[in-house]
């Protein structure tokens, strides 16, 4: 008799439980922002291999592997870089990773947070914090943190967006 009223209790319980873990989840999805996003406002977890990619490729260009670097990236990517200009073509986007990267060393590079998130329209993106110090030919440093979102279409790297700030 005992079990049977904790078996009772414990039903009770847990189908109590179900319908405000629904409503909750409901109440959400109606959520209605004060200003409409103009791309996407609604993602999902995406596939975790396209952050492995985006590390891979970051430790390629930190260990100055620009060949195997730009493997990663569409024939037609398009970079937005920190200080507003744009770049297109994997070829270009090589050529800047040889002239800009070679003559220095990226040291003490850290991730704070990397994540795969695809929109409902079937867009993915790897979104990426990161931090590290530049340092220059002539021994002077400087460190930053950037912020970088890297779309992709079929495996690859389509657009590449990346802000940056100076950690002091």
């Amino acid at each position: 008799m005992r079990k049977l009223l904790l078996l009772s209790t414990s039903i009770l319980f847990f189908s109590c439980s179900q319908p405000q873990k629904k409503q909750a989840e409901e109440e959400k999805t109606k959520m209605e922002y004060i200003y409409d996003a103009t791309y996407l406002d609604d993602f999902t977890i995406g596939n975790p291999e396209l952050v492995l990619k985006v590390q891979e490729m970051h430790q390629y260009i930190i260990s100055k592997d620009f060949e195997s670097a730009v493997n990663y990236l569409a024939e037609d990517v398009e970079f937005w870089l920190e200080d507003g200009s744009t770049m297109k073509g994997k070829e270009t986007i090589l050529q800047f990773m040889i002239d800009g990267y070679s003559p220095i060393e990226i040291k003490d590079y850290k991730v704070a947070v990397n994540l795969a998130v695809t929109g409902k329209n079937g867009d993915e993106w790897v979104l990426l914090w990161d931090n590290g110090t530049i340092l220059s030919e002539d021994g002077t440093s400087a460190s930053f943190r950037w912020m970088e979102s890297f779309r992709f279409e079929n495996g690859k790297i389509v657009v590449m967006n990346q802000f940056s700030k100076p950690l002091k």
